[in-house]
């Protein structure tokens, strides 16, 4: 069994991903002509409200949550709508929804939603590489290209291995702390988040995000510059969190080692997390394309079908610079707070909390007061450096009293619940449990509150919902966590 291989697991997949039906087009990528006069589109499906609806909820259960910058929001939306006039006929509308996150990256969902990261609007330079980006993720839309996320097979351990984290004592504790932060920065988030498609699909988007783009008036030169910066960006991101990712490859390596026959639990579960790890490895060789590869690809495409267009045609520049300009204060205080989220991943001995707490500050300050992302990393401030009430309060100030994205919901329950409101911390879980159709969080909160009442029936009541959604987890879902166990080790 592969023990790990997280490092390179987690920072591969920005440009890469994994599928399962491929069966919608009438051939190969051409060897001449354009792809998308070969290209057969599946005949479009009318998603309900609530199918819609369901796409959003599953992108904010593993997000911070929205960027609420409406301006680049439009804008975005703008360069879709040129895409999707013309597109072939019937293609389906959708919408563009600007996430926070600092990572480089995009998410598509069939049901007609693009999930753009604000920094788009940081390491893009051009209207035309937006559209390239765009028109890829479209047309994982219009061909109805369903991913399956492997990410998602690891989620549960790497949650329980957050759980260790943070309930261990030993003297490892600083380090197995590092590795439990991991999970709610932009790191994780973003990893988690990002959908994992086949190869093919990848190269379908590629071409035919290619030919929509031109389609609609853009330079091709959009594509190659793309794929320039988007590897310059994610190259800097990662860098940025392999400290982090190092803390949490450490972690995990450490918990591999035999623990004794009285552990059965815990053995139970690294072996689960180990065959977890080898089973998305294989898949993501098997099914994975270099980025480097498909920017040579699109290139070559490029120049045989476009060679008139890259010479004729300026850049769009001009109106993508007016529009981030306008936005600058937005932008930088979101870049302000990815920087907060990347420095609370150091030692605290590292830490200059004065000049960190006056930068959180700039981040809320004016048009970002309320914002999620911004509001995000002042909390994680102050619970570093142990004011929980205050960093409750930041959190309390996002929105409009509506749902919030799943992790900061469930941070500020286990602060409300350190601060001794535990009820108000449990009704207002079992409130986003409903939202979100019970998450595995939900329950790793709720039971052990529960089975402490005495509440037979409810406990009972639990117990049974979360075995039948996560199987894999049923030792947690009994109450029995691996932390626990960890205690006397």
């Amino acid at each position: 069994m592969k023990k790990l291989g997280l490092i390179s697991l987690v920072g591969a997949v920005a440009l890469t991903g994994c599928v399962e039906d491929m069966q919608l087009l009438s051939g190969d990528i051409p060897e001449k002509g354009k792809f998308i006069d070969t290209v057969s589109v599946p005949t479009p499906k009318t998603y309900s409200v609530q199918e819609i609806h369901s796409a959003k909820t599953a992108v904010m259960a593993k997000s911070i949550g929205e960027a609420p910058i409406d301006d680049l929001e439009q804008y975005a939306q703008g360069v879709l709508d040129k895409i999707i006039a013309v597109a072939p006929a019937g293609a389906p509308q959708a919408e563009i929804v600007l996430i926070g996150n600092s990572g480089p990256g995009a998410h598509a969902a069939r049901e007609g939603v693009v999930f753009l990261y604000h920094s788009a609007f940081e390491y893009l330079r051009s209207e035309d590489e937006l559209a390239f980006l765009v028109a890829h993720e479209y047309s994982h839309v219009l061909m109805q290209h369903t991913p399956e996320n492997l990410f998602s097979v690891l989620r549960p351990y790497l949650l329980t291995a957050a759980d260790m984290a943070l309930g261990n004592a030993s003297d490892q504790s600083d380090l197995l702390r590092k590795a439990g932060q991991m999970y709610g920065s932009d790191l994780i988030l973003r990893d988690l988040l990002l959908p994992n498609w086949d190869r093919s699909q990848e190269r379908v988007a590629d071409y035919l995000g290619l030919d929509l783009m031109v389609k609609a008036g853009y330079q091709p030169k959009g594509a190659s510059g793309y794929f320039e910066v988007a590897k310059e960006a994610e190259d800097k991101f990662g860098a940025s969190y392999q400290v982090t990712r190092n803390q949490l490859e450490l972690f995990l390596q450490a918990q591999f080692q035999p623990k004794g026959q009285d552990n059965a639990l815990f053995n139970q579960f690294i072996s689960e997390l180990g065959n977890a790890v080898n089973t998305v490895q294989q898949e993501l060789a098997a099914k994975h394309d270099d980025a480097a590869e498909r920017a040579e690809e699109i290139f070559a495409y490029g120049m045989r079908e476009y060679m008139p267009e890259r010479a004729s045609r300026m850049i769009h520049k001009e109106a993508f610079d007016s529009v981030v300009e306008r936005n600058k204060q937005a932008l930088e205080s979101y870049r302000i707070a990815g920087e907060i989220l990347q420095t609370l991943q150091r030692d605290d001995s590292d830490i200059d909390f004065r000049a960190l707490e006056a930068d959180a500050r700039k981040a809320v300050s004016g048009v970002t007061t309320n914002h999620p992302y911004t509001r995000w990393a002042f909390a994680k401030v102050r619970e570093r450096q142990g004011n929980l009430k205050k960093a409750a309060q930041n959190i309390d100030l996002i929105g409009n009293g509506e749902v919030l994205a799943l992790p900061v919901e469930m941070k500020r329950a286990e602060i409300l619940k350190s601060l001794g409101n535990v009820e108000t911390a449990f009704d207002r879980v079992e409130q986003v449990a409903t939202y979100y159709d019970w998450p595995l969080e939900a329950y790793r909160f709720m039971y052990p509150l529960v089975k402490a009442s005495g509440n037979k029936v409810r406990e009972n009541e639990l117990l049974i919902g979360c075995v039948t959604r996560y199987p894999q987890q049923r030792a947690m879902c009994a109450g029995q966590s691996p932390v626990g166990q960890m205690a006397g080790m």
